[in-house]
């Protein structure tokens, strides 16, 4: 039998709407979500700040142009292809999810799964433990996309403040996964 762990997330998907209610489907649906808030995280960081397609200088800048009536004209299913590259349906689903959420719950949700447990060889400024991501979460969720004057100072005064609204927030999202799972895979 395969971990869960090392499920992609349409195979997690098949198997929530396979499997009854049970210990295994909760660790199906708390896979699944921390795949997608992963997936929202991985964007919010880096690939939405790639903006593809809007630069001065573009990798299809120069399609069209031949000999002819048509020298000149843009490809737009090139450019198209190129500024749409890094959205996927995984992060369309984990924006969906999120934006069912209030403010407050988002923070929460995207807080806690931002800080990862420190691995011995390994650096990223992601590893940190709850209570430091609780101290700096100013300068996470502003890494996140909120504006530094949108988010008081401290939303968050404890880890027990984050894991509250994240408990409720993912109680949430993991009701409308099972409803999404339903009709993904409905006969």
């Amino acid at each position: 039998m395969q971990r869960i762990e090392d499920m992609g997330l349409a195979e997690t998907f098949r198997l929530i709407e396979k499997l009854p209610e049970g210990v295994r489907r909760q660790q199906a649906l708390a896979h699944a979500l921390d795949e997608l808030l992963e997936e929202e995280i991985e964007y919010r960081t880096g690939l939405r700040h790639q903006n593809a397609g809007w630069h001065q200088v573009s990798s299809v800048g120069g399609m069209g142009e031949g000999r002819g009536e048509c020298t000149g004209l843009v490809d737009h299913v090139g450019k198209a292809a190129e500024r749409y590259q890094q959205e996927s349906q995984w992060r369309t689903m984990a924006a969906a999810l999120l934006s069912r959420l209030t403010d407050r719950q988002r923070m929460a949700v995207l807080l806690a799964a931002y800080a990862i447990p420190p691995v011995q060889h390994c650096q990223s400024p992601r590893m940190m433990t709850k209570s430091q991501a609780v101290a700096a979460q100013a300068t996470i969720l502003s890494r996140l996309g909120w504006s530094p004057g949108a988010v008081e100072s401290k939303p968050f005064s404890t880890v027990n403040a984050v894991f509250k609204a994240r408990a409720k927030a993912r109680l949430s999202m993991e009701c409308t996964l099972v409803g999404i799972c339903q009709l993904m895979y409905e006969p």
